[in-house]
């Protein structure tokens, strides 16, 4: 029997093959599979008209955001050969621009206002950003000197970044932007002024520098402040602040020093001015910085004597001072809480301070002197008055007990009565008055 020969089959097999091949060729169509960030997302006929498609995208979410757009998704196309009339994408179809917009990723160029290395706001273009900083710095411009120098506190710069479309929320307009920058980081407290008070009483009383308060407020008088005026208690600060430098050469007056003399012919803590001291002129060269329009440094660069100043020579006692001599300075004659101050009161004036304590509690002289009177004084109740022998006379009333005598002499912190609530009064407190040449003044600018 004749062996089979499996070439010979093999031959008609390929020769099928071929033609099915042919056959399917020519009776489909080439196309390209489109992948989006190595994901296949469709066919198209063409890599131009997905192209085309895509820059639709782009150019549509351009004009809907406002700013330019880039593509950032990885796009690849695979050649395939699919039946006619296979294509799944239409380019053409709104709704595959809707479903292929979903799928690519876009990309936008904004420029951030940054601020010390964070961006605080995006805005679709740089003249946007470069208007709401010219805009930040024009009203501190407007009324500038020449020789003025304007710039911000913080280190500004405008920076273009690229953002994910996911992030074109951010976004802002320029006027949104400004008002945010513009807006006190923090609400400035106030305080108002209350019967009594002073500028320095205030400061110490709050914890805050005379220096600020004077930033805070550049047009108080802080000799002369009134019941019920607001003060600010902090400077305005924003998410950006304007600084203004002037550098100013001008003449000021040279402070003239003072020496001392030793002398047995004055007290202890006594001086006497020998020789006046007289000022001379310098000339100065200084730089005035100012935050936000307010004054917040000067730094002096140079200082040239024209005039030199003329010593003072002051004569400073040795000689022991006799106890009950008056310092000059007061100190608090008890320890308590203030309930009620110098000034208009239930229609009159109070002319001292009442300071609460128990009943009993001891009252120490202010200052050395001789009592110049003690006992009983109509609405005082028992009363203590004490002749500084400089001008000055301290009155202690309501005392519940007195120790002295008049005629007596008292040194500064010698016993000389007791709380109590005699004459005229609601419960136990000492009033205690300061006089100066017979006019009552308020005690809390003179006790120590």
């Amino acid at each position: 029997m004749k062996k089979f020969d499996k070439k010979v089959l093999m031959i008609p097999m390929v020769v099928i093959t071929t033609v099915i091949v042919v056959v399917m060729l020519v009776r489909s169509t080439k196309a390209f599979e489109v992948f989006l960030d190595d994901k296949p997302v469709g066919v198209v006929d063409s890599q131009s008209e997905f192209s085309d498609l895509v820059e639709t995208i782009r150019k549509k979410a351009e004009s809907r955001y406002g700013t330019e757009m880039l593509v950032a998704s990885k796009i690849d196309f695979k050649e395939v050969y699919l039946p006619d009339n296979s294509r799944v994408i239409d380019t053409a179809s709104e709704n595959s621009i809707f479903q292929v917009g979903k799928n690519i990723q876009l990309e936008a160029k904004v420029f951030a206002i940054n601020v010390d290395g964070e961006d605080i706001a995006y805005l679709r273009d740089r003249v946007s950003a470069e208007e709401v900083l010219e805009r930040i710095k024009a009203p501190y411009e407007e009324n500038a000197e020449n020789g003025v120098v304007t710039s911000f506190v913080e280190d500004v710069s405008i920076a273009e970044r690229i953002v994910p479309n996911h992030r074109l929320s951010e976004l802002r307009e320029p006027d949104a932007v400004y008002d945010s920058i513009v807006e006190e980081n923090e609400t400035i407290k106030k305080y108002v002024v209350q019967k009594g008070d002073t500028v320095s009483e205030i400061a110490e009383r709050l914890g805050i520098s005379i220096k600020d308060i004077r930033k805070a407020n550049p047009d108080l008088n802080i000799d002369r402040i009134s019941i019920g005026q607001e003060l600010n208690l902090a400077v305005p600060r924003y998410v950006i602040n304007v600084r203004q430098t002037k550098t100013m050469v001008y003449e000021d007056a040279a402070p003239y020093s003072v020496e001392y003399e030793e002398t047995d012919e004055l007290y202890r803590g006594d001086t006497k001015v020998k020789i006046k001291g007289e000022e001379g002129t310098k000339q100065v060269r200084a730089t005035f910085i100012s935050i936000n329009g307010i004054l917040d440094e000067t730094r002096i660069l140079e200082e040239i004597i024209l005039t030199p100043p003329k010593t003072q020579v002051e004569l400073r006692g040795t000689k022991q001072r006799p106890r009950t001599m008056a310092y000059g300075v007061f100190y608090w004659p008890n320890r308590g809480r203030i309930t009620s101050r110098f000034g208009p009161r239930w229609g009159e004036k109070h002319s001292g301070i009442d300071i609460a304590s128990p009943t009993g509690t001891p009252i120490k002289a202010a200052d050395g002197g001789v009592v110049s009177f003690a006992g009983w004084n109509g609405n005082y109740g028992r009363l203590v008055i004490i002749n500084h022998e400089n001008g000055y006379t301290t009155y202690y009333g309501h005392c519940n007990t007195i120790k002295v005598k008049k005629g007596q002499r008292v040194a500064r912190g010698d016993v000389i009565g007791t709380v109590g609530e005699t004459g005229r009064t609601t419960g136990p407190h000492l009033h205690f008055e300061v006089r100066k040449n017979g006019v009552p003044v308020n005690p809390l600018s003179y006790l120590k």
